[in-house]
């Protein structure tokens, strides 16, 4: 993994991988960034890519300024690595403290298929996307989602397209988790249904577990690791389930569904306890499937893509005495091998 320093802006960027096709990731801003807390980040997307079979790299750009010194920021940044912009050798999008139209100087040479950002009912098509794949990574753990009961922690646009999805397949959302607190089903058992989800994510943001609540107060966040629902997504940052929630969670199927989501210690105590845990870079896939698709495919086709994609691969790595995430690093690893002379260190473990 290569740090370069920014000269034009304090800054930096990160590349995974020598000799890549193509480097993508997030470009985040803040004034005490430093680089070791975007590795992670960085080698999802490259275990991403491996996964599918794109000789690509994952890459971060983070930008060492005050919010207030965005636009200054990002217009050195443009200049500098122009010619690796326009070229598509580096791709980003807005991520920390950074949105689509500040960061609209570097967007404007993005050479990807921007289908991904197309609104769908209040969240972007990636984020559905997402939620598709995290979707068919849980159904493959459990045999299918009927009648199932999920749980999804780091709740926000890729949680409300999990719930969706989970629920066009027959599943119940049992509770939903955000930084602000834990709400539950209300319903007796019903569910929280997706159209109320929305309507209080949209309008709260983190504080939609408060509004989920009504009259009472959320619970405590790590209170959705409880082991009374069938599946459990978790994607609020990296390492966000611990060992302790993992112990928690018992024999619960997990779904990673954002960059190492699982830390080091909650899959040691998951395979101990013999749980199924879905890799965060197979169940989130979905949107670099999109992002290089032939321009004529359609929302459907590129949602068939991801199903069909993921399914695929929870089937070859099921069964694996390491258990399905070990066994899709392997995967993944093994193409890695057939383009890069070492691999990278570390897996995309928090």
């Amino acid at each position: 993994m290569e740090t370069r320093q920014l000269e034009s802006t304090p800054g930096f960027v990160i590349y995974d991988l020598p000799g890549a096709q193509h480097y993508v990731g997030e470009t985040r801003l803040g004034s005490r960034l430093i680089p070791g807390n975007a590795t992670m980040l960085v080698r999802h997307l490259t275990y991403v890519f491996a996964t599918v079979e794109h000789q690509r790299s994952g890459a971060s750009i983070g930008l060492k300024s005050d919010p207030s010194e965005a636009a200054t920021a990002v217009e050195a940044l443009a200049s500098e690595l122009a010619d690796d912009f326009a070229s598509g050798k580096l791709s980003t999008s807005p991520g920390l403290r950074l949105d689509a139209d500040t960061l609209a100087p570097v967007l404007a040479h993005d050479q990807r298929n921007l289908i991904g950002n197309d609104d769908r009912d209040g969240i972007s098509f990636n984020s559905e996307l997402l939620g598709v794949g995290a979707a068919a990574a849980a159904s493959s753990l459990v045999g299918g989602l009927d009648g199932k009961r999920i749980a999804i922690e780091g709740f926000g646009a890729a949680g409300l397209g999990i719930a969706r999805e989970a629920a066009a397949a027959g599943a119940t959302v049992a509770r939903v988790a955000t930084a602000k607190g834990c709400a539950d089903d209300q319903n007796g058992g019903g569910g929280l249904d997706p159209m109320t989800l929305a309507e209080a994510w949209l309008a709260d943001g983190d504080s939609c577990v408060a509004t989920l609540t009504g009259d009472g107060e959320p619970a405590k966040p790590w209170t959705v690791w409880r082991d009374d629902v069938d599946v459990l997504f978790c994607g609020s940052k990296p390492g966000a389930m611990s060992g302790d929630g993992a112990s928690m969670a018992g024999a619960t199927p997990v779904v990673a569904f954002s960059a190492a989501a699982v830390s080091s210690k909650a899959l040691a105590v998951l395979r101990a306890a013999g749980t199924p845990v879905a890799a965060d870079f197979v169940a989130a896939m979905g949107p670099a499937l999109g992002w290089w698709a032939d321009p004529a495919l359609t929302h459907d086709d590129l949602r068939s893509a991801t199903a069909d994609t993921v399914n695929a691969v929870m089937s070859e790595t099921a069964g694996h005495d390491d258990g399905a995430f070990m066994a899709a690093c392997y995967r993944a690893e093994a193409f890695l091998r057939t383009w890069q002379d070492e691999l990278p260190f570390g897996r995309p473990l928090g």
